[in-house]
């Protein structure tokens, strides 16, 4: 069958990223035997003009549309991407009848009502390499598909799905840079993505990669098979920098050493990041690992750094873990970006200081630049199959008709929010190394970054650099100048509304409240 995969995420700023998961599926279905063309609508300015080029020109007779999130879980400046998403699948019944399958890690945050908002005639949840091949045998056979794991769909009337099968690896190399240009994504600093296991087996209740994403049961693939698709890779394309996209990529240790040592051992010289690691067992020696492989900078979100937060998140690690991991970051030059959420369970204004005293602390660097950022979001977004979720409908946060496709959050009533803005205020003006989830607004600014570097070359991750532009808005007495005075009060009639069930379905670009 002739098969076109999009990928509707429009995101090109500084957080642009690669469609893996589309890649994955693209090879898989290759792979059986149909004619595969992928198109990629991120960086696109005429996207009715490419979908129209794409369609009239190689007729389609199964199209599928991977759906990144739902929203820019930013509790501050909260936008929709289903309305877009909307756009571009009504431009393409516009031009063929085809069956419309959607997918993609968003989709499957809330099948049904993905499915329902978007008018999609099939939907894949989880992993799609052996679902929506399974899907493409039974359409192209006349048969129903109602039985396939990981297919949702309406069946006489009413939504049906049957749950997804997560027993190992489903295949090994996605062929990223095959299907998809990857030179606008490395001007935005993007880089070559590399998936070296699936699944988590850490318990924290908010996230959907162990609970809705990816299962708890780690499916590990051969530390070898990994490095030859990196070599591949870099013969072929020379991308600037690899990234490990799992959502540990330090668990289990053994296996993330063994690629180290795998990477080490190759003839050639590679630069590496990577979006997750965890303060467990994060040492000194394994630091020097990752930088004689060729790490120049990574990622670590404790989400905390309160004793009772990192147990209410059940995050797996405690604060000596923490600290610990914390020192030994300081003894390289790594750029690291640390994530934390404020407001889950628990939260007070007493551990929210206790967060912002480790930070002046430990990620305060002593000598040479600062190269660690600290990024704070307010408010933990709920996903139904997530622990947050039972926690946030006993609470009476939510309630049983809240839909998922809507911005819903957690925001502990123990803090005093007046006290917590004032915190989170007064500490990023005391500190660069400090970013509040407000930045949103200020990513549009970041496409400017590709243009910049042709004349003033500077270093990837481009995000390192926001904090010579923090200090010098501190310096210059300008930094939140116009603070706005009025976010306690909004939020707290929006988690008003939220619990009432009141809050409008998405329609536009930002959240829209009634």
């Amino acid at each position: 069958m002739r098969v076109l995969l999009i990928n509707s995420n429009l995101k090109d700023d500084i957080l642009a990223a690669p469609p893996i998961g589309l890649c994955y599926v693209a090879s898989a279905a290759e792979a059986a035997g149909h004619e595969v063309r992928v198109l990629d609508l991120c960086f696109k300015r005429r996207i009715g003009a490419e979908l129209e080029k794409a369609i009239i020109g190689f007729s389609p007779q199964v199209i599928g549309v991977s759906l990144r999130n739902l929203d820019n879980v930013n509790m501050l400046r909260p936008i929709s991407y289903l309305p877009p998403a909307l756009e571009i699948i009504q431009k393409i019944r516009a031009l063929t009848d085809a069956p419309l399958v959607l997918g993609g890690s968003g989709a499957s945050l809330d099948p049904q009502g993905v499915l329902e908002f978007l008018h999609g005639d099939y939907l894949i949840v989880s992993e799609g390499e052996k679902s929506f091949v399974a899907l493409l045998e039974a359409l192209n056979r006349g048969i129903s598909p109602a039985q396939i794991p990981g297919v949702g769909m309406w069946r006489q009337g009413k939504f049906h799905l049957t749950p997804a099968q997560l027993t190992s690896f489903p295949s090994g190399n996605p062929h990223l840079a095959k299907w998809v240009d990857l030179t606008p994504y490395e001007k935005m600093g993007g880089s070559y993505t590399i998936q070296t296991k699936r699944g988590c087996r850490m318990r924290c209740i908010y996230c959907t990669y162990n609970q809705v994403l990816e299962g708890n049961r780690l499916r590990l693939r051969s530390p070898s098979e990994v490095v030859d698709e990196i070599e591949a890779a870099y013969y072929q394309f020379k991308p600037e920098t690899f990234e490990f996209v799992d959502s540990i990529f330090n668990d289990p240790p053994g296996h993330c050493q063994e690629i180290l040592e795998e990477i080490v051992r190759r003839p050639w010289k590679a630069r590496f990041t990577t979006m997750g690691v965890s303060p467990k067992n994060l040492d000194c020696q394994f630091l020097h690992l990752m930088e004689r492989a060729g790490f120049t900078s990574f990622m670590i979100s404790p989400e905390s750094a309160s004793e009772t937060m990192l147990t209410s998140y059940q995050k797996g690690f405690g604060l000596e873990d923490l600290h610990r991991a914390a020192e030994a970051i300081n003894q390289f030059s790594f750029p690291v970006l640390w994530n934390f959420l404020i407001g889950g369970p628990g939260e007070t204004n007493h551990t929210l200081e206790e967060s912002l005293g480790f930070i002046e602390q430990y990620l305060v660097r002593k000598k040479g630049p600062p190269y660690n950022l600290a990024n704070i979001f307010l408010g933990v977004r709920i996903y139904p199959g997530t622990k947050l979720w039972q926690i946030a409908l006993e609470e009476g946060f939510i309630h049983d008709h809240c839909s998922p496709l809507r911005s819903l959050w957690y925001l502990s009533r123990e803090l005093d929010l007046d006290v917590t803005m004032r915190q989170l205020y007064q500490a990023a003006l005391r500190r660069p190394e400090i970013a509040l989830g407000g930045i949103e607004k200020y990513l549009p600014l970041t496409k400017t970054f590709g243009v910049i570097r042709k004349v003033f070359p500077f270093p990837k991750p481009y995000w390192q650099h926001l904090l010579w532009v923090n200090q010098m808005l501190i310096n210059l007495g300008v930094r939140y100048l116009f603070q706005a005075a009025g976010v306690p009060a909004q939020l707290r009639e929006y988690l008003k509304l939220q619990s009432n069930g009141v809050i409008s379905a998405p329609a536009g670009g930002k959240e829209n409240l009634s």
